[in-house]
C-alpha cells in the first residue's frame, strides 16, 4: 500500500520527479498487473468524440485534413504540458518495494518527437472511433491518442474526424478524461486558427502542473478517527449482512472462455422527446435519471434469472461511482487537474429486493408499475442516505484496496473468471456541461468514455448531451455477445420509460 505521508512530487535526480502512489491508483495499478497475463490492461480508459470541420466548394480537403492533424498534433504536446501526469507511468520500485508515479521532463526535441511518436497515431482505416476502440488496441505506458478517420461521403459539405482517448486507469479516470479532451479540443481550435504564427510548446517547467494523488487533493488524514472508524465497520457488517440468507442477482453469460477477449463499446440513445419526458417525469417524483435507470437495471437483471414453479424473493446488489472533485481543494477540482484518479465506489451497497416470478406467471402492468416504483424508492433512498464528506472521503483509501492482495510484480497466473457477475452503472451527468459542443471551427458531436471491461459483468454509462441520453455498455467479446448486450439495454430502457409512464 502507498505510503500516504510522502504526498508530493520530488525531483529526484535533474528533470525527474517521483512521488508515491495512493491507495486508488495502487488498486488499478495492482489490478492491471493481476491481470497482465490476458494481453490487456484491467479497466483502461477508452474515450472517443467526434469532431467535424466544415469544408467549402473547391477546398483541397487533403490540406484541410492536413492541417486538422497538425493543430492536434500541436494541442497533445500542449496536454503533455499542462498535464505532465499524463506521462508519469506507475512503476514498481524493487529498493523500496513499492510503487510510484514517475515523470521525465524531456530534456530536448528529440525526446518530445519519440513521445509524440508512442502516444500520437494516425489510423487509415476508414472505420468509426468506435470500431477502432472494439478492436481493443493495446495500452502504453503512457495515456494514447488516436486519430481515425471514418467512412467518407463525397457529398458531404463536413469533414469528420474521430479521436480515440486511451490509458491505464492509474493515470486519470472518466470524468477527468472528458475534461481532459474539452482541453485538447480548445487548444487545438485555438492552434488550427493561427497555425501560420503557431509557437512551439517548450518543456522544462511543466511539473510545476504534475497532479497530487487524491489523499492530498481531498486532504484525507492518513488514518480515520475513532468515529469515522465505527461508522465503517458498520457499513462493512451491512454489507455483509446484505448477502445473507438470499438469493443475489446474477448476469448470465458465456462460461466456456477462461481468458477475457476484447473489451466492447456499444450504446442506444433515447429520442430527445423520450429524453424530455423522462427528465420531466424525474423532476416531478423527486428522483434523478440516474435513480430511475439504476433500478431499470435491477429489474431487467431480475428478468433474466431462471424461473421456478414459485415466485421467490431476490436481491440485486450494486454500488455508485462518484466523482469526487467537487470535494478537492482548489485547484485540484477543476479542468486543471483533469489527468489524476479523483473518484471512488460508494462505501455502501446498494440493495434492491425483486420478486422473480413464477413460470407462466404473466406480467400485470400495474405489478410492474409497482415493482418500478418500490425499486425506485430503494434506488433514491440509498443515494440519498450519503454525501462525499470528510467521513466519506476517510473511506476512500480502504474501499479502494482494503481487499485488495498485496501488489506482486511477477506476472502471475490470471485470476479465473467471476461466475456470479453482476450490472453496474456509471452515471455521467450531462457531457455538453463538460465537454463544449462548439469548439472554433470545430463541431464536437457524440462523446462517450468507459472502463475497458475484462470481467464476466456488465458496465453500463449514462449520460446526457444535447437533449439525449445515452445508455452505453462495456462487456467483454468472450462472454457475451452484442446481440445480447443490445437486448439488455432495450429492457432497461423500456422498464425505465413503462415505470415513468412515459
Amino acid at each position: 500500500m502507498a505510503n500516504s505521508v510522502n504526498k508530493f512530487w520530488e525531483e529526484t535526480s535533474p528533470g525527474k520527479y517521483e512521488r508515491n502512489v495512493d491507495e486508488l491508483e495502487q488498486l488499478y495499478t495492482t489490478l492491471a498487473k493481476m491481470h497482465e497475463g490476458t494481453g490487456h490492461t484491467f479497466f483502461a480508459i477508452t474515450a472517443c468524440v467526434t469532431l467535424t470541420v466544415p469544408t467549402t466548394i473547391g477546398e483541397s480537403l487533403s490540406y484541410l485534413e492536413a492541417q486538422i492533424e497538425k493543430a492536434l498534433r500541436h494541442s497533445w504536446k500542449q496536454m503533455r504540458y499542462d498535464h505532465p501526469t499524463l506521462a508519469a507511468p506507475v512503476v514498481y520500485d524493487p529498493d523500496t518495494e513499492s510503487c510510484k508515479k514517475v515523470y521525465q521532463t524531456p530534456q530536448n526535441a528529440s525526446q518530445v518527437n519519440d513521445w509524440l511518436e508512442e502516444t500520437f497515431k494516425v489510423i487509415d482505416k476508414a472505420q468509426t472511433g468506435q470500431e477502432f476502440a472494439n478492436s481493443d488496441p493495446p495500452i502504453g505506458r503512457f495515456a494514447t491518442l488516436y486519430l481515425v478517420t471514418p467512412p467518407h461521403d463525397s457529398h458531404q459539405s463536413v469533414m469528420t474526424k474521430e479521436l480515440v482517448f486511451h490509458s491505464p486507469h492509474d493515470l486519470i479516470d472518466g470524468v477527468g478524461t472528458l475534461m481532459l479532451l474539452d482541453n485538447l479540443i480548445l487548444v487545438a481550435s485555438e492552434a488550427f486558427s493561427s497555425l501560420s504564427s503557431q509557437s512551439e510548446v517548450v518543456f522544462g517547467d511543466e511539473s510545476k502542473n504534475l497532479s497530487p494523488h487524491l489523499r492530498v487533493a481531498g486532504n484525507i488524514p492518513p488514518t480515520r478517527d475513532a468515529a469515522q472508524e465505527k461508522k465503517l465497520q458498520e457499513i462493512q457488517s451491512a454489507n455483509t449482512d446484505a448477502r445473507k440468507d438470499t438469493e443475489i442477482l446474477t448476469l448470465p453469460f458465456n462460461s466456456v472462455p477462461e481468458i477475457a477477449g476484447n473489451s466492447t463499446r456499444i450504446a442506444i440513445n433515447l429520442s430527445p422527446t423520450d429524453t424530455q419526458a423522462v427528465l420531466a417525469r424525474c423532476k416531478a417524483l423527486g428522483v434523478t435519471p440516474t435513480h430511475a435507470f439504476h433500478a431499470g437495471i435491477a429489474l431487467a437483471l431480475r428478468d433474466l434469472q431462471e424461473k421456478g414453479q414459485e415466485e421467490r424473493q431476490a436481491r440485486y446488489i450494486g454500488y455508485s461511482l462518484n466523482n469526487l472533485r467537487q470535494s478537492c481543494e482548489e485547484p485540484y477540482n477543476s479542468p486543471q487537474h483533469a489527468a489524476a484518479v479523483y473518484h471512488s465506489a460508494s462505501a455502501h451497497s446498494l440493495v434492491i429486493d425483486v420478486v422473480i416470478p413464477a413460470v407462466g406467471q404473466s406480467k400485470i402492468a400495474t405489478k410492474s408499475l409497482k415493482e418500478f416504483e418500490l425499486a425506485l424508492n430503494q434506488v433514491r433512498d440509498f443515494y440519498q442516505s450519503w454525501k462525499p464528506d470528510a467521513d466519506f472521503l476517510s473511506m476512500v483509501p480502504f474501499i479502494a484496496t482494503g481487499k485488495l492482495p498485496p501488489y506482486s510484480p511477477e506476472t502471475g497466473p490470471v485470476p479465473p473468471p467471476d461466475h456470479s457477475p453482476s450490472v453496474s452503472l456509471s452515471s455521467m451527468g450531462v457531457l455538453d456541461q463538460i465537454i463544449k459542443p462548439q469548439r472554433g471551427v470545430f463541431k464536437v458531436e457524440n462523446p462517450w468514455v468507459i472502463g475497458a471491461e475484462y470481467r464476466t459483468g456488465l458496465g453500463l454509462f449514462l449520460s446526457t448531451w444535447e437533449g439525449v441520453l445515452c445508455l452505453g455498455a462495456g462487456y467483454n467479446d468472450a462472454y457475451h455477445s452484442e446481440d445480447e448486450v443490445l437486448r439488455f439495454l432495450e429492457s432497461v430502457k423500456n422498464i425505465v420509460l413503462a415505470g415513468l409512464a412515459v
